[in-house]
């Protein structure tokens, strides 16, 4: 059983507390054979340099076409009109889910970092002397970037590892300049076919952000206004999936560096 697994029964009465009532696709917060043979089609044996087409992958995975039929009409269609403090709410709640898993099932001291600067990354791990080890961000995707072929050239199983641009920008200067401690993006996957929690450094992410810059500028939505303000982040970044690292991978790290003290230039 994989760790993401084992996170999904951990917090399973969480899950089906917290969304009573809330419509989510039919596989969301689970794991099953097919999503497994996804994960090792998709990720494990899948190359950068020559990444799989959706067409290959339907010829690989046999589930995958009628599950793709049903994905489709479900994601194109608004679900929502981006309000700010639902995503907040919902944010918070799968990050508490994530430090209350390492705290309670893997010895690894996570809590919340300083809310009162928004720019800095919202969760840390201290070491056993109370010290912060590290710094890092929790991002869930549920949602597949359907028509992302369309408009970034990407599939949308590797090219929806939705980041705002500007918001990042301002985040990556203030972890050169202000913390002195390796930052990690925990990218938390449910689409209905590839799921996972995939890492990636804050180096990675600012040397590809620098190489990629802005991929797209969504329309605006309702939420992305408050008293007529624009409080939303619109211009788009995806990360690219098959250059992350596995959660297990994460953690291995984490210990690591628990033991040994490694330095942030590493990171």
């Amino acid at each position: 059983m994989s760790l993401y697994q084992k996170l999904l029964m951990f917090a399973k009465e969480d899950f089906e507390d917290f969304f009573d009532n809330v419509p989510l696709f039919k596989n969301q917060f689970t794991y099953s054979d097919f999503n497994k043979r996804c994960v090792n089609k998709m990720f494990y044996e899948n190359k950068q340099d020559n990444i799989k087409t959706v067409k290959e992958l339907k010829e690989e995975i046999p589930a995958l076409k009628p599950m793709c039929k049903e994905c489709a009409p479900y994601f194109l269609k608004p679900r929502n009109q981006s309000i700010k403090g639902l995503d907040v709410q919902m944010g918070r709640f799968l990050e508490n889910i994530l430090m209350d898993f390492m705290n309670e099932e893997l010895n690894i001291k996570a809590i919340d970092a300083d809310r009162s600067n928004k720019s800095y990354p919202d969760c840390m791990i201290l070491n056993s002397n109370k010290g912060i080890l590290a710094y890092f961000e929790v991002k869930y995707h549920n949602a597949p970037f359907i028509n992302a072929i369309h408009i970034t050239g990407r599939y949308c199983y590797e090219g929806s590892i939705t980041m705002d641009f500007k918001k990042l920008i301002k985040q990556l200067e203030i972890v050169d300049s202000d913390l002195e401690r390796p930052t990690f993006y925990l990218h938390w996957l449910d689409y209905p076919c590839l799921k996972g929690i995939f890492f990636e450094t804050a180096h990675q992410v600012k040397e590809t952000l620098y190489e990629s810059g802005e991929e797209y500028d969504r329309e605006d939505r309702k939420g992305d206004y408050l008293l007529a303000k624009k409080v939303g982040y619109t211009k788009k970044f995806y990360s690219p999936l098959l250059q992350m690292g596995t959660f297990e991978e994460f953690i291995s790290i984490i210990k690591d560096m628990k033991h040994n003290g490694l330095e942030k230039e590493r990171y």
